[in-house]
């Protein structure tokens, strides 16, 4: 069977769908959440539509209370899950080509937030399914589209849904890479707060998402615009930053442009936070910019705290996602992903030694990890589905630092693309993409997959 043949034949309605959902701002919305929406009109809108296309085309829906939901496509009593996710990252219009809310198609790319994260490989799989359903192809089990609304912001939709309905034996979720990863670091969250004097820095702020690396940072010190114009203008030169300098009433507005990374890669992006911070120490005497140069300069992986690990899963990572400093107090929230074989205790004892001599506290948790054995019969089905439509025999099963849906499952999902190797979607960042030969890639990637564990 030719999957691909058989994927161009919807490709036009498949990114017509990609583009009604797109159009979509569904952003975590807390103000007009309420019963049945709980992330908010824009998430509860998400929904309704992905419902919508599937009883549009016949299929049995279910709406879990507004958290999630999912289309049942084929028969049998054991289930092949797909979790994808309808809720989006929050934007920045200022930088996009398009509006990040228009899902434009030029030169067969699609640009739009949520393009390629995550609700364009959700209609992938999604179509590759209906595929195997209107072939009439023999299969035994049935295939289920789940689909959550609050991934963005700690899977809460996936906890709520999973309260309700089922597992399905096996499930993968459209939210990475290719060409299948079988380990998920644990996802750690720090919250250092705490009392400190001015001394001439009346307020940093910076970060939307502890999962992303922010883009821009601001800061308001105590003087003149003279004070700071020509060294300000030596660090964005020195450093590849941008920024701007505002000057009223004795105060003097900072604001530092880096460049935005999902939380897993840091290394991908310039923290605001970070390079602000580091700017501020060179002409401002504070415990809160010394603190994070101190930590945090040139270092994505806690060298500087004190507990840098590479073990089977590869290198801890380190953000610092947001800061909230003003009136002599501070908030600042660390994204951490860890391998699931260090020690946890020393990264625990080594930032309270950190942060101890200001008197800070700090809050935490440690998620789960993720393992499917790689030689296991889904990876090996999975990582084959990969190679016959790409005849990429070199690039291996992985393990990652992002968490995705896999994680809600007991170690029997794990994320299998749609982002290829050395072809990066911009994913959390201005101008996101998705090119549309690699869209048709992937569904016949996963109708190939499907059809092997339902047949």
């Amino acid at each position: 069977m030719d999957f691909k043949e058989e994927a161009l034949k919807v490709k036009e309605d498949l990114i017509a769908d990609i583009q009604t959902l797109c159009r979509i701002p569904s952003v975590l919305d807390p103000a007009t959440a309420k019963e049945g929406q709980p992330f908010g009109q824009g998430c509860r809108e998400a929904l309704d539509c992905m419902l919508a296309f599937g009883r549009r085309d016949g299929f049995e829906v279910k709406d879990v209370d507004g958290y999630a939901g999912h289309i049942d496509i084929g028969e049998g009593d054991e289930v092949i899950g797909v979790l994808g996710h309808l809720d989006v990252v929050p934007v920045n219009a200022e930088g996009w080509i398009y509006p990040p809310f228009s899902c434009t198609l030029k030169d067969n790319i699609l640009y739009g937030r949520g393009t390629s994260d995550d609700k364009g490989p959700t209609l992938a799989a999604y179509y590759a399914a209906k595929i195997i359903h209107d072939l009439k192809l023999p299969t035994k089990k049935k295939i289920r589209i789940i689909f959550g609304c609050d991934e963005e912001s700690g899977s809460r939709c996936m906890k709520h849904y999973f309260s309700k309905e089922p597992y399905p034996q096996w499930a993968f979720t459209p939210d990475a890479g290719f060409p299948v990863c079988y380990g998920e670091k644990s996802g750690c969250g720090y919250t250092i707060s705490g009392d400190c004097p001015e001394e001439g820095l009346l307020s940093f702020k910076a970060g939307q998402r502890v999962n992303i690396v922010p883009e821009t940072a601001e800061a308001i010190v105590v003087g003149e615009l003279s004070d700071f114009s020509d060294s300000f203008e030596a660090f964005k030169q020195k450093y590849g930053v941008g920024g701007s300098l505002e000057e009223k009433h004795g105060q003097v507005r900072i604001t530092l442009i880096g460049k935005s990374a999902h939380a897993s890669t840091p290394d991908l992006g310039k923290n605001a936070i970070v390079y602000l911070a580091q700017y501020l120490n060179e002409v401002i005497d504070h415990p809160v910019s010394r603190f994070i140069d101190d930590y945090f300069r040139d270092d994505n992986h806690a060298r500087r705290l004190g507990f840098y690990f590479n073990g089977a899963m590869g290198e801890i990572t380190c953000n610092v996602g947001i800061i909230d400093y003003e009136q002599g107090h501070v908030r600042i929230q660390l994204d951490l992903r860890c391998p699931h074989d260090m020690n946890f205790d020393d990264m625990q004892c080594c930032i309270v030694k950190a942060i101890k001599p200001m008197g800070w506290t700090e809050e935490h948790h440690i998620g789960p990890y993720l393992f499917v054995d790689p030689e296991s019969e889904l990876i090996t089905t999975l990582h084959q589905a990969y190679v016959k439509y790409t005849h990429d025999d070199q690039a291996k099963p992985v393990t990652m630092g992002g968490g995705t849906y896999a994680k809600s499952m007991p170690n029997t999902c794990v994320a299998f693309g749609m982002e290829f190797p050395g072809s990066p979607n911009a994913i959390h960042e201005n101008n996101e993409i998705l090119r549309v030969d690699e869209l048709m890639l992937g569904v016949a990637i996963y109708a190939e997959a499907l059809y092997h564990l339902v047949k």
